[in-house]
Order: C-alpha cells, then sequence, then structure tokens
C-alpha cells in the first residue's frame, strides 16, 4: 500500500515578517526562510491585482501552490521568477516571459524565487 501523497500547500511572501507564509487548506500553517515545492503553479488574481493598482496598497494577490519537499541546493538550471502588481498579473521571468508552472520552485530565504522547467 502507498503511503498518502503529501498536500499541496500555499506560499507567499510575508512582507512584514520578511519570511514566506504558508497556507494548507485555506489557513496559515507557519512561516518559513525557505521552501521547496515540486509541481508548481504560480496563480494571481486579477481583481486583486486591479485593487492595488487603483489603491497603491499592498494585499496578497498572489502565491505559488505546489508539494512541499525535502530542501537542497538552487539546482543550476533554475530560473528567477518574479511578481510586481505594477507589471501585470502574472510571475514574470528575468527576460518579461510569463510563468504559469514549473517542475520546481525554490522559495529562497533572501526572498527570491526560483523556478526549474518553466512553463
Amino acid at each position: 500500500m502507498r503511503p498518502p501523497a503529501a498536500a499541496p500547500v500555499d506560499a507567499y511572501r510575508n512582507l512584514s515578517r520578511r519570511c514566506w507564509s504558508v497556507r494548507r487548506a485555506g489557513r496559515i500553517a507557519g512561516h518559513v526562510e525557505t521552501l521547496f515545492l515540486a509541481g508548481a503553479v504560480f496563480r494571481v488574481s486579477v481583481a486583486g491585482v486591479r485593487r492595488i493598482q487603483a489603491r497603491r496598497a499592498r494585499e496578497v494577490v498572489a502565491f505559488v501552490r505546489g508539494v512541499p519537499i525535502e530542501s537542497g541546493a538552487v539546482p543550476r538550471e533554475a530560473l528567477r521568477v518574479r511578481f510586481c502588481p505594477y507589471r501585470g498579473p502574472f510571475f514574470h521571468l528575468e527576460d518579461g516571459a510569463p510563468v504559469s508552472a514549473a517542475a520546481l520552485v525554490i522559495l529562497a530565504a533572501d526572498g527570491s524565487c526560483w523556478a526549474v522547467d518553466p512553463t
């Protein structure tokens, strides 16, 4: 018999605590310095981005969802992923290409986000 699969979590950068907040089933499960997520999907609330653009006030409108896995080193092939609500309602690579998912996402202690095989 197989062990149960790990449940996916949502993670976003907590700008007040300067760490990553982790949500499980809609509730905050904790705060971590680093997090590795497999099978990750980037999610953005378009309506939330519009509110930020109109009000210039911060709120959580974007997160990454994936299955937590054991941490390790950031792979050499990982690409930097960014999100800026003033650029648009999507995560993007350094060259501006939008990204919606990745095989592996690394949320680093310095606040950076890295993706392996982004699509």
